[in-house]
Order: structure tokens, then sequence, then C-alpha cells
């Protein structure tokens, strides 16, 4: 009988204090979007979070209680054991540049740290994609494929050069989201064939070392 009730007593008192934990954890994000039509990133892609590289995070660490420890760890799910980033903010920037599945958790506890609660988050880098036109139609019609601009996701670098056939240097960017809009020191060049170089790297670790011609079928 004396047995039963300590064990009742340390249940109650297990009870009481999981009763004091009053503390909530959860996590809220924003990714930071480019202004690039031309990544291939689709809305389900976004809303089931997939996102494409370099994918700039600002995570806001949301609670409530007597909060008074706050720690985000950040891990790839291939080792959850060993988490790739740790920090003590209360919101965080991240940039992830490498394709995976990740896990986010953010934990907070109060000043004894015997009250700990945590929320997580899950979501996917995706691997590398890349393609390249071979025509476009500067100054035919704005909004018209009237720019040279690859379809891409997940270029965490990239350099894209264009000559005239002469091998002379007309242009360079080294943002996939941007392009040529087919001038040359101002003006529009003339129809004909014209070459690029693109040299990138995907988040999975790809290497693209891509040749071929463009074909600039009108111009001003």
């Amino acid at each position: 009988m004396k047995r039963f009730l300590i064990l009742f007593i340390f249940i109650i008192s297990g009870i009481h204090l999981v009763a004091q934990c009053e503390l909530e954890a959860k996590i809220e994000y924003e990714l930071y979007r480019r202004d690039a039509p031309n990544e291939l990133v689709s809305t389900q892609d976004i809303e089931e979070k997939r996102f494409s590289a370099p994918a700039a995070i600002h995570f806001y660490g949301e609670g409530s209680g007597e909060i008074d420890y706050r720690t985000w760890y950040i891990y790839n799910k291939k080792d959850l054991a060993n988490p790739i980033a740790r920090y003590t903010d209360k919101d965080i920037n991240y940039t992830f540049e490498e394709a995976g599945h990740y896990l986010i958790m953010f934990e907070v506890a109060d000043s004894s740290s015997e009250c700990v609660v945590a929320d997580t988050l899950s979501f996917q880098i995706t691997e590398s994609d890349l393609d390249v036109p071979n025509y476009f139609s500067p100054g035919n019609s704005l909004g018209g494929n009237d720019e040279f601009r690859v379809a891409y996701r997940s270029l965490v670098k990239f350099k894209c050069t264009i000559f005239n056939r002469w091998g002379q240097k007309l242009f360079e960017f080294t943002d996939p989201a941007k392009g040529w809009d087919g001038r040359y020191k101002g003006n529009y060049v003339n129809t004909g064939v014209y070459f690029y170089v693109i040299e990138a790297l995907g988040s999975d670790g790809v290497k693209y070392k891509r040749g071929g011609d463009i074909n600039v079928l009108r111009s001003r």
C-alpha cells in the first residue's frame, strides 16, 4: 500500500509538472521570391514546399508563455543526428544551396529548461535543370520572346557569354533569371546566327557546360 501511494504521488507530481509547461512554439516562414518568370517553379511546387536553390528563407519564431530560451536547428534529413546550423535568435535567415530534404526545428524553453516545446517544418530543395532556347525575336514585340533567356531550376552558379560569328563577345550575364535583349552597344543586332557559351553549377552538384547557336529572327 505504501508503495502504491508513492507511485500515485509520483504520477500526480508528473502531471502537475506537465500542466505547468504552458509554452507554445510555432514556425512561420517567408520565401524570398526572385523576379524570374523563366525559373521552373510552379505554384504547386511552392504549395508543396519544393523550392529552387538558392532558396533564401526568413524563418519567424512565434511562441507564447514565459519563454527564456529560443533555439533553431537546421537538419538535412540524411543526418538528423547532426544539425547543419544552430541559432539562438528569435528570427533567422538562411539560404539553401544544396538539393535535399530539410527539417527545421524551433525550440523554446523556460528559465529552468525543464519546460521545452518545439515546432518543426519540412521542405525540399529541388535538383537542378537547364533548358536553352535556340532563337528569339529582339525588338519584335515586348514580352513576346523578345529576350534570350534560359529556363532553369536550382542553379547556384551561372555565366552565359554571347558571341557573334567572328568570336567577338557581345554580352555576358551571371544571373539565370536575366537574359540578353539582343542589343550590342545600345543597338539591336542584325538578324542571323549568334553563339552562346554557358557554364553553370546545380544545387545537386551537376556541372553544366553548354554551347550552341542562337537564331535572331528579327531586330530593329
